[in-house]
């Protein structure tokens, strides 16, 4: 498996993981030194945090599995460079405890070291991440 092949599994490995609820196969992708962004204001909304280290992530991604559903997940694009990538994508999301849902489309900043996930910067429509939040 080339490179660039190994890190577009890995990439989705931790998304179908997440997407399914899959904490441990999520952190399993994930370095020890490893960071967590959704692009926005931590005033905004609690998701807004940016946890950094491998326990920090993990309480951060717990959160978010049990807060935020997704279904009918696309993925547009993956692209791969060296330790770099960006995956663009959409779903619609259910956010558990308010019932609330929307569809969103997201790109994702992705870093890469020793075969595991070492950052991850999420952009979407964060307005309207508040908006199901609240």
């Amino acid at each position: 498996m080339t490179e660039r092949a190994a890190v577009a599994e890995l990439i989705r490995s931790a998304y179908a993981a997440r997407h399914r609820g899959d904490l441990d196969g999520l952190m399993s992708c994930f370095h020890e030194q490893c960071s967590y962004r959704l692009a926005g204001g931590p005033a905004a909304a609690e998701v807004f945090a940016e946890p950094d280290g491998h326990a920090a992530v993990r309480e951060q991604m717990a959160g978010l599995i049990a807060t935020y559903v997704f279904s009918n997940i696309e993925e547009l694009a993956l692209m791969v460079e060296g330790d770099r990538a960006t995956l663009h994508w959409r779903a619609d999301v259910v956010c558990v405890p308010t019932g609330r849902t929307g569809s969103f489309e997201i790109m994702d900043v992705v870093t890469v070291a020793d075969g595991k996930l070492t950052s991850v910067t999420q952009f979407t429509d964060t307005a309207g991440v508040a908006r199901l939040s609240v």
